[in-house]
C-alpha cells in the first residue's frame, strides 16, 4: 500500500481557497482513495500510477490558476 501526503500552498494570491478547492475537485475525479485534512490531503493506493494521477490532477489544476504555488509531496510505501 502506498500513502501520499500532498499539501498545496498557492502563493501571492487572495484566491488560495478557490485554487485549493478546484485542485481537490480535480483530484477527486480521478477516483483515487483519499482523505482531506486541514493542511494536507492523503492519497492511498496499491497502484503507484493511481497516486501519480491524483497528484498530477492537483498540480495541473493549480498551474491553471496562473499563480505561483508550492506543492509538498510525501510518499511512503510503509503504512
Amino acid at each position: 500500500m502506498l500513502t501520499c501526503e500532498v499539501s498545496l500552498f498557492p502563493l501571492e494570491t487572495l484566491e488560495a481557497d478557490e485554487i485549493i478547492n478546484k485542485s481537490l475537485d480535480a483530484m477527486k475525479k480521478t477516483g483515487v482513495r483519499h482523505e482531506i485534512g486541514n493542511q494536507s490531503t492523503y492519497l492511498f493506493s496499491e497502484d503507484p500510477e493511481e497516486i501519480w494521477r491524483g497528484v498530477k490532477a492537483i498540480y495541473n489544476e493549480a498551474e491553471q490558476a496562473g499563480t505561483e504555488f508550492s506543492l509538498i509531496i510525501n510518499l511512503s510505501n510503509n503504512t
